[in-house]
C-alpha cells in the first residue's frame, strides 16, 4: 500500500509553513518570466510554475493555453513554435518597466537559478491523450536530465496526468490539485499521492484532519493577506502558495 513521502517533502520544504512563490512573485514582477523568479528569489527559494508543450516541442513556462492575456501575442501556446513564442513580450502587460520580458524556457528558469531551488511544477494539459502522454515524458526527460528529483514535486488539476508521470517515473513526488469548489473524491487516493494542494478555502480543521489521516501534507493556494497566514498557520499547512513572497517572509519571519 502506497505510503505518501512525507520524510521527503519535509526535507524540501524546510521550516513549514514554507514560503512558496506564485508563478515566480506574480504580485511583483510579470508571472513566469525569469525576472519573477529573479525578484522572488531574494525572499525564498521554493517556486510554483506552470509548463506545457509549445509548437515546436519545448516546455515553456506560462500559465494560460492561449498567449493572449500575458503577452503582446495572440494564439495558442501548443500551435506556436518557441522561436515565435520568444519574441513577444511577456512584460509589458504588467509594467512597462518589464517590457521586453519573454515567455522562458523551463530549462532556462531551472538554470538560472541556485541549485538549491524547489520547484512545484504544474502540469498544464487539455486533456488530449497524445498530448498528456507528450508532456509527461516530456517532463520526466528534463527532470532526469538535471537531476531534479530531490528538489521538485509535480503537481496538476490533471490528475491523470500526475498518474502519467508517475508510471513514468515512480520516484518523482506528486501532487494533487484542487479546484476551489471541488472536493476531494473517494478515488484520489489511487493517484498515490503525496500532498494535497487545494484552493486556500478548502483548508478547514475537518479537510486537513482528512489529509493527516492519509499523512498527506498540504499546501493550498493562492493565499495573500495576513488574515489568510494566520488561518492557515493554524490549521497545519506545510507550504503556503503566494503572490507576495516578500510579504510572507516578513510575516512567517517577523
Amino acid at each position: 500500500m502506497f505510503q505518501p513521502r512525507t520524510n521527503r517533502l519535509f526535507t524540501l520544504l524546510g521550516n513549514t509553513p514554507a514560503n512558496i512563490g506564485h508563478r515566480g512573485a506574480r504580485g511583483l514582477a510579470p508571472e513566469n518570466t525569469l525576472v519573477s523568479f529573479l525578484v522572488g528569489s531574494e525572499f525564498t527559494h521554493l517556486f510554483e510554475l506552470d509548463t506545457m508543450l509549445c509548437g515546436s516541442g519545448e516546455l515553456v513556462v506560462i500559465h494560460d493555453f492561449t498567449v493572449d492575456r500575458t503577452t503582446d501575442g495572440t494564439g495558442k501556446v501548443s500551435e506556436i513554435p518557441y522561436r515565435e513564442l520568444s519574441d513577444l513580450d511577456a512584460g509589458g502587460f504588467y509594467s512597462e518597466d518589464f517590457e521586453g520580458e519573454q515567455i522562458p524556457t523551463l530549462s532556462q528558469v531551472i538554470q538560472s537559478l541556485p541549485d538549491n531551488t524547489i520547484f512545484d511544477i504544474e502540469l498544464k494539459s487539455e486533456g488530449k491523450k497524445e498530448e498528456r502522454e507528450a508532456l509527461a515524458k516530456a517532463v520526466v526527460k528534463l527532470i532526469r536530465k538535471f537531476q531534479l528529483q530531490d528538489r521538485i514535486w509535480v503537481s496538476s488539476f490533471d490528475w491523470e496526468l500526475v498518474d502519467l508521470v508517475r508510471k513514468e517515473e515512480p520516484e518523482v513526488l506528486r501532487g494533487l490539485l484542487i479546484e476551489k469548489g471541488d472536493s476531494l473524491n473517494e478515488n484520489y487516493m489511487e493517484f498515490e499521492p503525496d500532498l494535497i494542494l487545494p484552493h486556500v478555502s478548502h483548508c478547514t480543521k475537518n479537510f486537513m484532519k482528512i489529509c493527516k489521516e492519509k499523512s498527506l501534507l498540504v499546501i493550498p493556494y493562492t493565499a495573500n493577506t495576513e488574515e489568510e497566514w494566520k488561518s492557515l498557520v493554524q490549521v497545519g499547512v506545510s507550504g503556503i502558495i503566494t503572490d507576495y513572497p516578500d510579504l510572507l517572509a516578513q510575516f512567517l519571519n517577523p
